[in-house]
C-alpha cells in the first residue's frame, strides 16, 4: 500500500484536470485509511500491557505532527504559483521516509503464531529479546485455533453489543474530529462571534477559487497542535482511571464544550472553547482506538479494527460535507449538529460494560461473557 500511495500521491501533483486529481486523491485516501488503523494494531501487539496505551498515544502524536507539518508548509507555499502542486510534493516526503523504515519492521509474532508460522514467530521473539538484552523465554508457542477472523463473527455473541456501540462511536468521533478542522475556517469566514476581528478571513480570487489567508493557516497549526496534549492526557487517563471511565469523561466534557461553543459572548472565549473541543475530541479519539484494539482477540483484531475504521470514515465524510452545506445558511445550525452527535456518543458510552485495562490481548474475549473454550488463542 505504501508503494502505491507514494506513486499515486506524486501523480496528484502532476494532475492536469480536476477529475484526474480526484481519482489520485481517492486512491491515496484508500491506502492511507488502511495504514492508520493497522499501524496501531501492529504496534499494540508488540507492547507489554503496561505500555500499550502510551504506545498508541505516541503514535497518535506523530499522526498529529503530520497535520501540523501540512498546515505549516501550507503557510509558505499555498500563496505561490502552483502552490498546491508544491504542497502535494511536500506531503510525499514523509511517505518516502515511512516506506524506507517499513523494510526494517518484522511481522507480529501473534499473527505468525496464528498462521502456524511458529519458526518465524520465534525468530522475531529472539530478535526482540536480543535487542532488549534479555534471555529468550523458555517453552513453546501454542495456538489451539488457526482460523482467521470473519466479518460476521464481530457482530455475533459475545461481541454483538460491543461492536455496535464501537461502530457508533467511530462514526461520532470521526464526524467531530474531521468536521471541526473544516468548521473552524468556516467560522472565521462567516465571522462567527466576531472571529473576523482576529483573522484575515478567507476570500475568493478573480478565478473563483477560495483562498485561505496565512493567518488562518497559522490558526490551523495551533489547533492541530492542541491535539498533541490531548493524546498524552488520553493515554494517562486510560492507565489511571481505566479505558471505560476515560471514554465517559471525554464524551461528556466534549458535550459540555460543544454547548458552550453555542453561547457566543466574545471572540476570546470562542477561541478557548474551540481549543477545549479539539482537546477533548482528541482524548475521545485516543481512548477509542485503545479500547477497540484491546476488545477483540488476536485472530480477529485486525479485521474488526479495519471494519470500525471504515465505518468511521462515513462519519468523517458527513462531518466534512455538512459544514460546507449548512454554513451557507447559519453556522449555528452546524454547531447544533455537532452537539447532537456528541450527545449520541454520551448515551452509547454508557452501554460499554467491559473494562479492558490491564488485560492480556489474547484473553479479552473471555473475561466478559464466556469461560475459556476451544476457540481461544494462547501464544
Amino acid at each position: 500500500k505504501q508503494w502505491y500511495q507514494r506513486r499515486v500521491r506524486g501523480c496528484s501533483a502532476c494532475a492536469t484536470s480536476y477529475y484526474f486529481f480526484l481519482c489520485c486523491r481517492a486512491v491515496t485516501g484508500f491506502c492511507t485509511g488502511g495504514n492508520y488503523g493497522l499501524g496501531l494494531i501492529y504496534s499494540a501487539e508488540f507492547m507489554p500491557i503496561s505500555m500499550r496505551a502510551w504506545n498508541i498515544g505516541i503514535l497518535d502524536i506523530f499522526w498529529t505532527s503530520g497535520g501540523v507539518y501540512v498546515c505549516t508548509t501550507a503557510c509558505f507555499v499555498m500563496g505561490l504559483s502552483n502552490g498546491w502542486r508544491i504542497q502535494v510534493v511536500l506531503t510525499v516526503i514523509p511517505v518516502l521516509i515511512m516506506l524506507i523504515f517499513m523494510h526494517f519492521m518484522d511481522e507480529s509474532p501473534r499473527f505468525l503464531t496464528i498462521k502456524d508460522k511458529k519458526d518465524k514467530a520465534m525468530a522475531v521473539i529472539t530478535k526482540i529479546c536480543k535487542a532488549n538484552g534479555v534471555e529468550v523465554p523458555q517453552g513453546q508457542l501454542f495456538c489451539s485455533d488457526e482460523r482467521s477472523g470473519e466479518y460476521r463473527e464481530m457482530w455475533t455473541a459475545p461481541y454483538t453489543k460491543g461492536s455496535i456501540m464501537l461502530a457508533i462511536h467511530f462514526v461520532c468521533n470521526m464526524f467531530l474530529l474531521f468536521g471541526i478542522t473544516l468548521l473552524i475556517p468556516d467560522m472565521m469566514t462567516h465571522a462567527y462571534c466576531h472571529l473576523d476581528s482576529w483573522f484575515d478571513i478567507t476570500y475568493v480570487d478573480s478565478t473563483g477559487c477560495t483562498i485561505y489567508t496565512q493567518s488562518e493557516y497559522v490558526f490551523l497549526v495551533v489547533v492541530s497542535a492542541i491535539f498533541l496534549p490531548g493524546y498524552i492526557i488520553g493515554a494517562l487517563l486510560s492507565e489511571t482511571i481505566g479505558r471505560k471511565w476515560t471514554f465517559i469523561t471525554s464524551t461528556y466534557v466534549s458535550a459540555v464544550s460543544n454547548i458552550l461553543l453555542l453561547i457566543c459572548i466574545d471572540e476570546t472565549l470562542t477561541c478557548i472553547e474551540l481549543g477545549m473541543c479539539v482537546f477533548w475530541y482528541s482524548v475521545y479519539n485516543e481512548v477509542m482506538w485503545i479500547y477497540t484494539s484491546e476488545y477483540y482477540p488476536t485472530y480477529m483484531r485486525g479485521m474488526a479494527v479495519g471494519v470500525h475504521n471504515g465505518i468511521g470514515k462515513v462519519g468523517a465524510a458527513v462531518g466534512t460535507f455538512l459544514p460546507e452545506y449548512l454554513d451557507e445558511v447559519d453556522i449555528t445550525d452546524t454547531l447544533y449538529c455537532f452537539t447532537v452527535v456528541v450527545l449520541i456518543a454520551c448515551v452509547t458510552v454508557l452501554f460499554l460494560n467491559k473494562e479492558t485495562v490491564g488485560e492480556p490481548l489474547v484473553d479479552t474475549r473471555n473475561n466478559e461473557h464466556t469461560p475459556i473454550n476451544s476457540r481461544n488463542k494462547k501464544a
